[in-house]
Parts: C-alpha cells; structure tokens; sequence
C-alpha cells in the first residue's frame, strides 16, 4: 500500500482512532483504581464480613481481567491503525463492514469469520 493509501486510511479512522485512545487512558485510570482497591488488605469482624469481602474481591478481579482484556484489544486496535491495518480482517482479509468497527472499534475479524470462529469452524 502506498503511503498516501496510508494517510487516507488513517484520517477515515481519525474518529475511531480518538475514542479508542480515550477508552484505553479511561481504562488505564479505572485498571490502576481497582487494583489499588483488591489489594486494600483489612481484617474483616466477622464470618458474614469475610464471605462478603471474599466475594466482593472476586467480582473486583473479574472486572479487572475483563477490563484488561479490553484494554490489550484497543491498543492492538491502535497499533493496526498506525500500521494501516485497521478494518481488514485478520482471517480472510476482507474489509471489516463499517457497521461492525462502529459497534465493536477492536475486531480484527469480520462477522463471517466471527462466526466461523465461535462455531468451531476456523482452522485458526
């Protein structure tokens, strides 16, 4: 791809590209307060208070591995805009529809392949 395929490609995702960048600084923030709070080690009074805060870490670290995962996803979403990779798909190299980048900024496969994938059909 020429440079100037780069550029042009690279201003369509201007938008994508800005609201992918403030999520990841929104989630960095929110990964950093969280984990701050998991490690808040307390006595807790009682039995009833130890099984709540017992649960209360788990939902906490459940949050924090989803939020992480989403995390790592956005910056490969924006490393593959800086490379001028964004919107194909990474399985069969077709443009990834407008629609589906709009409702999910870090997919890296179209909706075919998606499919394919979670039905247990791709070779990947």
């Amino acid at each position: 791809m020429s440079s100037n395929g780069t550029k042009t490609r690279n201003r369509k995702y201007d938008a994508i590209e800005k609201a992918l960048t403030e999520q990841r600084d929104e989630l960095r923030v929110r990964l950093s307060e969280r984990m701050n709070e998991v490690h808040i080690d307390r006595e807790p009074d009682d039995e009833a208070a130890l099984a709540s805060d017992s649960s209360s870490k788990e939902m906490a670290v459940a949050t924090l591995e989803r939020e992480r995962r989403t995390l790592t996803e956005i910056e490969t979403a924006l490393a593959r805009i800086k490379k001028g990779e964004y919107g194909m798909c990474a399985s069969c190299g077709e443009p990834i529809p407008d629609a589906r980048l709009k409702a999910l900024p870090w997919a890296r496969v179209c909706v075919k392949c998606a499919e394919r994938r979670s039905s247990g059909l791709a070779a990947d």
